[in-house]
């Protein structure tokens, strides 16, 4: 079989992935992103902002505050996707923050059924497509 027809054979084999996650990778929270595209390419950047320790009276605190000349986001991930993927990945984005927005106005009209806030649903929905 010549490496064409093995690559094409391959890439059309569906496989179970079997995710891990290690336990020393680092959580971070971001509170800011940035978007960058290039190409067929999406470099999403993942900063949180660094708020500063300010003490002394709250007249001094805000002094201080509005004395700095800036707020310092550090950049906590970078991540480089296709516009395929990126594409799956704001669509799932958008079904779980509907899915949240749902549960919270469930919240207010009674208790909350934890069979429809399953998330294992919709990561089993998403299908990353390789890169290369």
């Amino acid at each position: 079989m010549e490496q064409e027809e093995l690559q094409d054979t391959r890439t059309h084999l569906p496989k179970a992935i079997k995710w891990v996650v290690s336990d020393t990778l680092k959580t971070d929270h971001a509170t800011h992103l940035i978007v960058h595209q290039q190409g067929s390419e999406f470099t999403f950047f993942f900063f949180e902002e660094a708020v500063p320790l300010l003490m002394g009276s709250s007249e001094e605190q805000i002094a201080a505050y509005e004395a700095l000349e800036h707020i310092e986001a550090k950049c906590v991930a970078k991540v480089v996707m296709s516009a395929e993927n990126a594409t799956l990945a704001a669509n799932i984005l958008m079904e779980s923050l509907n899915r949240y927005q749902a549960t919270l106005q469930q919240a207010t009209s009674g208790p909350i059924d934890i069979e429809k806030f399953d998330t294992t649903k919709v990561q089993a929905q998403l299908k990353w497509k390789p890169r290369h």
